[in-house]
């Protein structure tokens, strides 16, 4: 997948702007709130229809203006071009494929697949499991073509088993039967996934040689050594009790291991925010090579708390990956680190945009 043109008006202080990328790297440079970062969230607003910064739109349509466009034209690997362009406006937002309205965020995000890397990545190594069930549930559903339906039908049957806990023992039972079997076939594909994922992330850090072993592990949302069938039973009073299913693949994790030993408190926030980039960047790698499609790479501000070193090195596995990645720079001289023919430069100032 290739971004081929992208034209924004009017989002947050871009008036109108138009680039031509690489399809390799492509480098954003400008001082703070020039409008690096609106950029990328022009990309991200064509895949998703909300900002990963701010969804409200009176931020994000400039000051002064009724609406904002974004359009752009896109390259499949198989050769395949085809248009998207989204509107927003305070009535709502609009998307069209080819003229076509697109009214599902599943067809948007399938074509238009990205991963985009924030300068608070480390969360995912240092908070709760929600970040990692998301980018779990993310790579799922770009790489396994009926895990999207199948976890909505577990999420149905979730919220009808959640009423009959408050019901007749037999309208339960039936939920429960169903559960669990939507469950244990969730489970199944994220063990697969999991497995595969593990491979990408060995073969990333054993080229970056970072002299430690890092492997994930699922836990599956009940008590370990029990089926879903039995932890349910065991559970039974509690989740009457509460009102809702307290065990199940909603309230899996994904266990961060390294050398053998839980990633918590055992390495530095420069080293956490390494980890959780290779998570992502192994998982970027997964993808284009399960569905042989490459999926676009947005990246912004991932300087703060890795040395030069470490960064330098993000900056090759990104370069290894050989997809369309646009990155935001303070410096110019990032461009040193790859060769002219490997990427494009943009210098951003006042919302406005020159190729250099």
């Amino acid at each position: 997948m290739d971004l081929q043109r992208l034209k924004i008006q009017n989002l947050r202080n871009i008036s109108d702007a138009e680039i031509f990328p690489s399809d390799k790297l492509n480098i954003i440079t400008g001082a703070n709130g020039a409008g690096k970062t609106t950029c990328l969230e022009a990309i991200y607003l064509l895949a998703r229809t909300r900002s990963f910064r701010q969804s409200q739109n009176r931020t994000l349509i400039k000051s002064g203006e009724e609406s904002l466009t974004i359009f752009s034209e896109l390259n499949t690997e198989s050769g395949t071009k085809y248009r998207i362009g989204l509107s927003k406006s305070r009535e709502g937002t609009t998307v069209h494929k080819d003229r076509k309205k697109i009214t599902k965020l599943s067809e948007l995000a399938k074509s238009l697949p990205l991963t985009i890397i924030t300068p608070n990545i480390q969360r995912i190594v240092e908070e709760g499991p929600v970040h990692r069930r998301k980018l779990l549930n993310w790579g799922m559903f770009h790489v396994e073509p009926f895990y999207a339906q199948l976890a909505q039908r577990y999420n149905q049957t979730i919220s009808q088993r959640n009423r009959a806990l408050s019901g007749n023992r037999e309208d339960l039972k039936v939920w429960t039967r169903q559960l669990v079997e939507l469950g244990n076939q969730l489970n199944q594909l994220q063990q697969t996934y999991l497995e595969e994922w593990n491979q990408s992330m060995t073969e990333l850090t054993e080229s970056q040689e970072n002299g430690y072993r890092c492997r994930l592990e699922l836990y599956s949302g009940w008590r370990k050594g029990a089926s879903f069938d039995e932890a349910l039973d065991e559970l039974i009073q509690t989740d009457r009790d509460r009102g809702f299913t307290s065990a199940g693949p909603h309230r899996l994790d994904v266990k961060i291991n390294v050398d053998q030993k839980g990633v918590k408190n055992y390495f530095s926030r420069g080293q956490n925010k390494l980890l959780a980039l290779n998570l992502m960047l192994a998982q970027t790698k997964l993808l284009q090579s399960k569905t042989k499609e490459r999926p676009i790479l947005l990246v912004d501000d991932i300087q703060s708390e890795l040395d030069q070193e470490r960064y330098l090195q993000v900056l090759q596995s990104i370069s290894d990956l050989e997809i369309q990645t646009f990155i935001t720079e303070l410096k110019k001289d990032i461009g040193e680190c790859f060769e002219k023919d490997q990427f494009k430069m943009f210098h951003v100032e006042h919302g406005q945009f020159a190729e250099i």
